[in-house]
């Protein structure tokens, strides 16, 4: 018989409330970390938390640690090896990007290639858009040059596409092409815009057949995400 306590089904709110503000420690911080990657509907639950708890910080300031701390503290934490995407999902669960479990969960099987290239700065973003049932998560990793999306939920209408745009202050939105079918693609991202990349706005509308006919978008929004930096 094992010795694993088995949690009720109705203390699954409370402990993924525990997981969004990180009270869990030791072997139940284990265990809920491995249930994340394994039960889909609890990964969604912990996401609505952190989405809530998310909303109470919208009276505070924020304030970006400078660059040197930030490099100071992954180099102590990981001295002699280059620090894993999902690490770092992990390792910064504390910032104010929604939904961040599900990224982790969600993302994972587009992750699973290990990098050989130089570490670079990685982006992620949950899209969606009101009266709209497409739901996406996107992670943008500067060291590859693309964007990795998952699609959660949701279709193109009927004789639609989906296309991808980038959106910058005081620029017109850059198209990055029409989204394949299948749940998971790589998007590769445009040289010019790793330097804007930490205030892109990633897009997607619906166009017709072979995307927008004159490279700005025509459809709807049906999914939107400012990405956020891991």
């Amino acid at each position: 018989m094992s010795d694993t306590p088995i949690i009720p089904p109705q203390d699954d709110d409370l402990l993924a409330a525990e997981v969004a503000l990180g009270l869990l420690e030791g072997e139940d911080r284990v265990a809920a970390r491995a249930r994340l990657l394994q039960d889909r509907d609890f990964a969604r639950t912990v996401a609505d938390w952190q989405e809530r708890f998310v909303a109470l910080t919208d009276d505070i300031a924020p304030v970006a640690p400078p660059t040197k701390t930030r490099k100071a503290l992954m180099s102590r934490l990981f001295p002699t090896r280059h620090v894993p995407l999902m690490q770092r999902l992990w390792l910064w669960q504390g910032i104010s990007v929604a939904a961040l479990a599900t990224v982790a969960f969600l993302a994972l099987p587009m992750l699973r290639e290990a990098p050989t290239q130089v570490p670079g700065d990685v982006y992620a973003t949950r899209m969606v858009a009101e009266d709209s049932t497409l739901e996406l998560l996107a992670v943008m990793d500067m060291s590859r040059g693309d964007i990795a999306l998952r699609r959660v939920s949701g279709n193109a209408p009927e004789g639609r596409v989906l296309e991808l745009w980038a959106i910058l202050p005081d620029r017109a939105p850059i198209s990055l092409g029409v989204l394949p079918e299948g749940d998971v693609t790589r998007v590769a991202l445009p040289a010019d815009l790793a330097t804007d990349a930490a205030a892109i706005t990633l897009a997607i509308t619906d166009e017709p057949p072979g995307g927008a006919p004159e490279g700005a978008p025509t459809g709807g929004i049906m999914a939107l995400g400012a990405v956020a930096e891991l």
